[in-house]
């Protein structure tokens, strides 16, 4: 993810939590760093629902509190709220995917290198 969006979870960490992703690369007096990829992964897994990280990996901005005022909206104006996201834009992130994504990529990568090498013909 910091690879793919990292001006994202820059803007997320000093809008949320005051960080400076900067801090990243540099270290306390005791030799460890200021920001861990730990310290980004917690604070970014948690972020809320219209943070710029999130509405980068494809999510829609809209809260639970959000989709409820827009069936209030439907059943006060007999018609669908015109900007409420269809069910094919409503996806949650699953870093569950991500991980088996990663390494199917990096399977295919190391398999096209034996390919290369003529180890698998």
């Amino acid at each position: 993810m910091l690879r793919d969006h990292a001006d994202a979870v820059e803007a997320d960490l000093s809008r949320f939590h005051g960080i400076d992703y900067r801090d990243r690369w540099r270290a306390h007096p005791d030799g460890g760093r200021r920001l861990s990829l730990r310290m980004i992964f917690v604070r970014v897994r948690h972020l809320p629902h219209d943070a710029a990280t999130v509405l980068a990996i494809g999510g829609h901005g809209w809260s639970l509190t959000d989709f409820l005022l827009a069936d209030l909206f439907h059943a006060s104006a007999n018609a669908p709220h015109p900007d409420r996201p269809t069910a094919s834009a409503v996806k949650a992130y699953d870093p569950e995917r991500e991980k088996r994504v990663r390494a199917a990529k990096r399977r295919a990568v190391e398999r096209a290198r034996a390919i290369e090498a003529g180890d698998i013909t």
